[in-house]
């Protein structure tokens, strides 16, 4: 990520923060407090990914164009990438648009200060993402997915025993976020 960011946009104020914390939620809230200290909006990026020449420049664009139609309540902005959720993904949706949706996976993606600070990701790996996204959007925030791509590596972080992935947040989510629990767990 790092080398792809830094040869095409060079002139970008890249902030560079390891997780430590043991989960992507603790670790991307605190690198994403960090930089919003003196920033009022930012793009975060999984450090498993690669931009491309025109990755930054899209998402900007289709930001401008959506905080112009969303004012208050625009939440994510993600781009579209390889390995990553169906809707968002080049393999699936061959749509050329900005499309509206109710949950991203933020591997290169624009939020805001204001939305941030009203949600944060919770405290676990798998799910995380859903549950920022759908604790936004029941406050009125709407999700979108850029016509802005990135090369997305994959799930060398956490893994790829996806029931192992799935039942590690299964009580959390149990506690915290009963009105999900059902949908995603199924009972």
């Amino acid at each position: 990520m790092q080398c792809s960011v830094r040869t095409y946009n060079p002139d970008i104020n890249l902030v560079i923060i390891e997780g430590t914390l043991g989960n992507f939620g603790d670790d991307y809230n605190h690198a994403m407090e960090y930089a919003f200290q003196d920033r009022e909006e930012i793009i975060i990026a999984n450090d498993d990914i690669v931009v491309n020449p025109e990755s930054y420049i899209r998402l900007i664009e289709d930001v401008q164009f959506l905080k112009n139609r969303f004012p208050r309540n625009l939440g994510f902005v993600a781009a579209r990438s390889d390995y990553v959720r169906p809707h968002q993904s080049i393999a699936h949706q061959q749509e050329q648009s900005i499309i509206q949706t109710p949950v991203v996976s933020p591997l290169f993606a624009y939020i805001s200060k204001e939305a941030f600070i009203k949600c944060k990701f919770p405290p676990i790996n798998w799910f995380s993402d859903d549950v920022i996204c759908r604790d936004l959007g029941a406050l009125g925030y709407q999700h979108f997915i850029s016509r802005a791509y990135v090369h997305h590596a994959g799930s060398q972080t956490i893994g790829r025993d996806f029931q192992k992935l799935m039942d590690a947040p299964k009580e959390w989510i149990q506690k915290h976020r009963p009105e999900y629990f059902k949908e995603w767990y199924g009972s």
